[in-house]
């Protein structure tokens, strides 16, 4: 059988090297790296790590990500790292009808509904980082304010205590933006869930309004979920959670900080930042490394592909390939940051709801803030995403 970089040359693939454990100018511009893939070709090979395909623009994108019959997302190694790391999280790591049976008594635990009852709390903490931002009269938004916001959230509608939160978040960091090795991860998912799994066993004892009783609750046709099983979906849910909104935070923030036009439109009138969320979230994607193994032979874009090949899903630079200019008032917004397919993220109003309160918050505290004129961003990149390192504010410069 020929390999992927044989069958990618005889098909007239292009081959660029897409190497995300070992190239540097992820640190100083990923969008560049992400650009660069975009522009190569819509398909091609990276020899990177153990060889794979990278699906670069949007269109390919999509392709892959709503065909899960053909590229499976069961447990197998991360397709773009030398070493053979396994990530196991369901259900994201299920596939159809398994993953449709846990996404659909999944989702009311995340509906809008439920969503709106948990805003006033999102609200208040925000009001919370502010204050204590105020009074230190300078900043990183990064780590104090984008970070906080949705971990002291999530870890208390969670249900987890305050002595086990800051555990919990660092644990988190070392699963999103480092590359663990195979027993690393291992042992930090151990460590997350013994403190989730100790949070689960209270709420069967004694039941509380939070989502740690709601994972409790769940039945698959109509049988509880196997204890190991729960406590992996809501380590899933936290990691998820956290920082993927942290991060994108973050990123709306350093490109309202760069361009006050666009910052002064929020500032004057809130009502357009859900808009402004969307595009900055197609600009500044970050929801990073995704990968597929192909689950039966095929085809995909003229390349024949053959069971087990391996694919890495582009979806930053895919997102900017309709447009690398920001226009906060564009609609409708087409973009991949919650996902595509059967896998999309089931967060996306919790998320969507905590960047928008923390930004209400944000700017009717803080209408006037800016850089250091110093500042040079440089950027984390790990096993799920990637994140400004750190962002300082000078709030209300005169």
């Amino acid at each position: 059988m020929t390999s992927m970089a044989e069958r990618a040359e005889e098909s007239g693939l292009p081959v660029h090297r897409l190497d995300l454990e070992n190239d540097e100018r992820f640190a100083e511009d990923p969008f560049a790296v992400w650009d660069e893939a975009t522009d190569t070709a819509p398909l091609f090979y990276s020899p990177a790590g153990r060889g794979f395909f990278v699906a670069a623009d949007y269109d390919t994108v999509k392709t892959v990500l709503q065909n899960p019959r053909m590229w499976s997302n069961l447990p197998s190694p991360i397709t773009y790292t030398k070493e053979e790391v396994v990530i196991d999280v369901p259900p994201i790591t299920m596939d159809p009808p398994q993953h449709t049976a846990y996404r659909r008594a999944l989702i009311p635990l995340f509906s809008p509904n439920v969503v709106a009852t948990l805003e006033p709390r999102v609200r208040e903490l925000s009001h919370e980082l502010c204050d204590s931002i105020e009074a230190a009269g300078s900043c990183d938004f990064a780590k104090d304010f984008a970070s906080k916001l949705p971990a002291r959230f999530f870890l208390e509608w969670l249900g987890v205590t305050e002595g086990d939160a800051d555990r919990m978040f660092k644990l988190a960091q070392a699963a999103a933006f480092d590359f663990p090795t195979q027993e690393e991860r291992n042992a930090i998912e151990e460590e997350i869930n013994a403190i989730v799994g100790d949070v689960m066993k209270a709420r069967r004892q004694e039941p509380r309004d939070d989502l740690a009783t709601a994972f409790t609750q769940i039945r698959i046709d109509g049988e509880p979920v196997e204890e190991k099983l729960l406590v992996g979906m809501a380590t899933l849910a936290f990691i998820a959670g956290q920082e993927t909104t942290s991060t994108q935070l973050s990123y709306i923030a350093w490109h309202l900080a760069r361009h006050p036009a666009d910052r002064q439109l929020l500032v004057d009138d809130p009502d357009v930042i859900p808009d402004a969320i969307e595009e900055l979230m197609r600009v500044y994607n970050t929801g990073g490394p995704a990968g597929r193994v192909a689950a039966q032979d095929g085809e995909l874009a003229g390349c024949p592909v053959k069971k087990g090949d391996r694919i890495f899903i582009a979806r930053s630079g895919a997102d900017r390939e309709l447009d690398r200019e920001v226009h906060l008032l564009r609609t409708p917004n087409r973009h991949s940051a919650f996902g595509l397919g059967v896998h999309r993220c089931l967060g996306s109003h919790v998320a969507r709801m905590e960047m928008r309160v923390g930004l209400e918050v944000w700017h009717e505290r803080f209408p006037r803030y800016e850089l250091p004129t110093d500042f040079v961003a440089r950027h984390r990149y790990g096993s799920f995403m990637q994140q400004l390192t750190r962002l300082p504010l000078e709030l209300n410069p005169a």
